[in-house]
């Protein structure tokens, strides 16, 4: 196939730059080429003025992004805006569904008592948690004007899921199984001001429950059994 596309006294460096001089650039007819954004090239601005950003901000890239929001300053008579802070800890080795009941266990605290629930679970990336909430406050102190470290509580708390690295294990007889490395993001936010708990956080869910629970009750204890002498 070279012998009939080259000539013989064509050389094999002669051959390698009409291979080079190929284009591979895909084409696009006169629109301009998609911009791709990842983490390791994008840079967010240094500072946003906007009072509601109008595109939800992704997550993990975007998260410390919330940090740099400038905020108009407030109008007399106005509640004045507490203070808050982001962080998060990307890459973290574990199974979501494990550590998502974490995350929303400290969810609504203040971040003492979410620090010392941390520190006596068992799970181990239960630690890495309670680093990054160290983390956050020392973050809210030194670069974002909290005055008081422990006047802070957790508002938001979550994981994403990140990376799953598949490998391989042999087994006897020449079998293989599929092994999957997971691993996840956490993300928190910390707000200035006492901790609402969860009923403020989340205000009563079933507020009709007791209710129903009485005329449940009722119900079981009014009925008659046919067939007996009751």
């Amino acid at each position: 196939m070279l012998r009939k596309l080259f000539p013989q006294q064509t050389t094999l460096s002669t051959t390698i730059t009409w291979f080079r001089s190929l284009s591979v650039t895909p084409v696009y007819h006169g629109r301009p080429p998609p911009e791709v954004f990842t983490g390791s090239n994008w840079q967010p601005p240094d500072t946003i003025r906007t009072d509601h950003h109008p595109e939800p901000i992704g997550v993990p890239d975007d998260w410390d992004k919330y940090n740099r929001v400038v905020y108009p300053p407030a109008a007399p008579g106005e509640i004045q805006r507490t203070g808050y802070v982001h962080h998060c800890r990307t890459y973290i080795r574990g199974n979501i569904k494990k550590y998502w009941f974490l995350a929303q266990m400290i969810r609504g605290m203040s971040i003492d008592e979410a620090i010392k629930q941390l520190s006596f679970h068992k799970l181990p990336t239960a630690i890495k948690m309670r680093e990054t909430l160290i983390e956050a406050q020392e973050m809210a102190v030194k670069e974002h004007n909290i005055e008081y470290k422990s006047n802070l509580w957790v508002s938001q708390s979550f994981t994403k899921r990140a990376l799953i690295v598949k490998g391989l294990r042999r087994r006897p007889k020449y079998n293989y199984t599929a092994l999957h490395y997971r691993y996840f993001h956490y993300m928190v936010r910390l707000e200035e001001g006492p901790a609402p708990g969860k009923e403020g956080l989340y205000g009563p869910k079933y507020p009709e429950l007791n209710v129903r629970l009485e005329k449940r009750l009722e119900h079981l204890n009014n009925r008659k059994l046919l067939g007996t002498i009751a």
